[in-house]
């Protein structure tokens, strides 16, 4: 089972809680991503500040409108705490706290789920007290892209495998063949007394579908007593 350890940016980048929005934002497009790990002096995880902290600002009139009724039933201070999220300066006042995270020896699956259970699109991956890495969406889709060409890769395999064994099986100079096919590349071994048998097995596998390249091992053997014919004996 694939762990989260093995997909996630190790050491990530962070920024302190007394930081400005700005610097933080600073960051984010100087390393060219879109969310940051918030850490005290000792490295302890505090929260995360994401692009979308930056899609609701007062100082761009794209701070979150609200109806008199829900002024009305919303506490004083979740009105508070929108307020200070959409005006505030620093990258204490909005981050999301506390963060969502995982652990390094969770499965891609966990992580997948919590990240579509608490919508966010990272997760801080934390051992003990300290975080050592982070894992995205696109680090998830991107093991999820390779294990399913690794599966369709074996899939592949097995198709031309039986393709070819299908074929060889229509001909009566085709019994004698053991064939393995990796990668889309065919293995041929085995031993038979004509070299046309040999080459007629090489055409069989080259004009396959699928097959990348042909390793033709089989081998020419003489019966007792009689030599193998040279090549461009038989007319």
């Amino acid at each position: 089972m694939l762990k989260v350890r093995s997909i996630m940016t190790p050491s990530p980048t962070t920024i302190g809680p007394n930081a400005k929005i700005w610097e933080a934002a600073n960051t984010m497009l100087d390393h060219r991503i879109s969310g940051l790990p918030v850490v005290d002096d000792a490295g302890r995880l505090l929260g995360i500040i994401s692009e979308s902290d930056f899609l609701q600002r007062g100082e761009i009139h794209t701070d979150a409108r609200h109806g008199l009724w829900r002024e009305f039933f919303s506490s004083r201070g979740r009105l508070a705490e929108e307020y200070a999220r959409s005006f505030g300066n620093d990258v204490a006042e909005v981050m999301s706290s506390p963060a969502a995270t995982i652990q390094p020896d969770a499965s891609v699956e966990t992580a997948a789920k919590l990240m579509a259970e608490k919508n966010v699109k990272r997760l801080p991956v934390v051992e003990g007290d300290e975080i050592i890495g982070i894992v995205t969406r696109f680090d998830i889709m991107a093991a999820l892209v390779r294990d399913v060409t690794s599966y369709h890769a074996e899939r592949a395999d097995s198709d031309i495998r039986n393709a070819l064994e299908a074929e060889l099986a229509r001909q009566k100079w085709g019994d004698s063949v053991n064939l393995r096919v990796a990668d889309g590349v065919v293995t041929l071994e085995g031993r038979v007394l004509d070299l046309r048998e040999k080459n007629a097995m090489q055409v069989a596998a080259e004009n396959t579908a699928g097959v990348k390249r042909v390793d033709n091992r089989v081998q020419v053997v003489a019966p007792p007593d009689m030599p193998v014919p040279p090549p461009g004996f038989y007319l």
